[in-house]
């Protein structure tokens, strides 16, 4: 799921944010696409409504 479609589910920034004990701006930092461990629980929360979208155009950094 993009962030914008869990937004609309929800109804506001705010309101995902609530749900997931999280602030708005740790929302906002998702960018297009929320972290896979949060869509999943956004798929429960939503009743399977909203799906987990695996997101191939992140790359992780091993040389970390």
């Amino acid at each position: 799921m993009r962030t914008q479609e869990a937004v609309d589910f929800f109804g506001s920034v705010s309101s995902v944010a609530s749900v997931l004990g999280l602030t708005r701006d740790a929302v906002y930092k998702w960018g297009e696409y929320p972290p896979n461990e949060t869509q999943y629980k956004l798929m429960v929360l939503s009743g399977g409504r909203l799906a987990v979208t695996n997101d191939t155009t992140i790359k992780e950094n091993k040389n970390v």
